[in-house]
């Protein structure tokens, strides 16, 4: 059986409640609010500053300008990945991201709050450095946007990161709790601020599941490939409140209206490429089937088919919560490979990328004529994981 514990980090007095989810059995435990508890166990001093915050600039500069302003609580280091879209864009951003490279300023943020917006000034200088990765004029996707910034961490041995898509933004004081839970509970994996929109990685996680799988090009699915993954890896997760009083990130353009995911409204061109990744052979549903098996009907629709896992990923939550994964999971009863195309061989790391990935039936195949040639994590860069 498939063992794992619920933490439920939310307000009340502690509990233990046990249940069933597709024959997967854990625990919840109720354990107080996270200020509270984490202040009672002097964590509030250990964290002066954040190591590091990770954003993804695609299309549009005010939605990158929002998120960096944002930011409220000391960061050591911001990564902005810029991602090409167009000429164009890419001058502007590179014109806004100026703003915030507040590297050669001696501005006190705690001292001089108040002038941190001002004209000419530096735009926020609760960002301590800024540094801009360029794609190099190609669209590498949401996987390869991430594995530029994992090989940043494992080269300059960075212990984690803050990585959020560009249409997100932290609520006032939510960094300042990020910082408490880092200090907290360092030995977790995954930390789902709003889902995979805002998320965090140490780079133990990196280490035990890898980097992101680049056949998903140019979005949607990597996601699902990797919290399985961290599954298999026996991790712990934690995952933020869905409810509007806990949220630590806010979503979208619009935090009052329902989400919308402003990527998709990038361009028609755009829209094209992600309605490719729909192919019933080769799209990413079916990529995932092949990958990881299950009860995929009709070889695809994978989060659908296979429900005991999709409860896990998707579930909506009341409170902050922290899923542990133990042993050798069952596969949720689900017949989930435990390995990449049920190869014992290969490490759930793995994903293809050598000279044979060309052929591999995925969602960048379907797309190959506008996907970039060669992949952001090169076959030279697995021993980074090992390093």
């Amino acid at each position: 059986m498939n063992t794992f514990s619920c933490v439920l980090i939310g307000h009340g007095i502690e509990k233990v409640v046990a249940a069933q989810v597709g024959g997967s059995f854990y625990e919840e435990h109720h354990l107080g609010d996270i200020a509270s508890e984490l202040k009672a166990s002097n964590h509030e001093s250990l964290q002066a500053s954040l190591e590091s915050v990770s954003v993804f600039a695609f299309a549009r500069t005010d939605l990158v300008r929002y998120h960096l302003e944002s930011i409220d609580f000391e960061v050591k280091q911001v990564f902005v990945v810029l991602n090409t879209f167009s000429t164009t864009v890419t001058l502007k951003m590179r014109k806004v991201l100026k703003l915030f490279d507040c590297s050669d300023s001696n501005f006190n943020p705690k001292r001089n709050s108040v002038n941190v917006n001002r004209e000419f000034e530096c735009r926020n200088p609760f960002i301590r450095t800024l540094s801009v990765l360029e794609s190099d004029g190609y669209n590498v996707g949401f996987a390869g946007s991430f594995n530029i910034v994992a090989k940043k961490m494992l080269k300059e041995d960075i212990p984690y990161t803050i990585v959020s898509n560009d249409d997100t933004r932290f609520r006032p004081g939510s960094l300042q709790k990020i910082a408490k839970i880092f200090a907290a509970k360092p030995k977790l994996c995954l930390f789902l601020f709003s889902h995979f929109s805002s998320f965090a990685i140490t780079q133990s996680a990196l280490r035990r599941i890898g980097v992101m799988d680049e056949q998903f090009w140019p979005a949607y699915s990597e996601d699902i490939d990797y919290y399985l993954r961290s599954i298999l890896g026996n991790c712990q997760n934690f995952h933020a409140s869905d409810r509007r009083d806990r949220l630590l990130v806010d979503h979208g353009e619009n935090p009052d209206i329902a989400r919308e995911s402003t990527t998709l409204k990038s361009g028609e061109g755009y829209r094209r490429l992600i309605k490719n990744t729909e192919d019933k052979n080769c799209g990413r549903d079916a990529y995932l089937c092949r990958k990881w098996g299950g009860l995929c009907r009709r070889k695809r629709d994978f989060l659908n088919s296979n429900k005991a896992f999709k409860a896990i990923f998707r579930r909506n939550r009341e409170e902050h919560e922290i899923l542990s994964f133990y042993d050798k999971v069952d596969s949720l009863d689900e017949n989930l490979f435990h390995h990449p195309y049920n190869n014992s061989s290969l490490q759930i790391s793995w994903w293809n990328n050598t000279k044979s990935a060309d052929s591999v039936a995925s969602p960048r195949s379907v797309n190959r004529k506008y996907a970039p040639a060669e992949f952001i994590w090169k076959t030279c860069d697995w021993p980074l994981l090992s390093s």
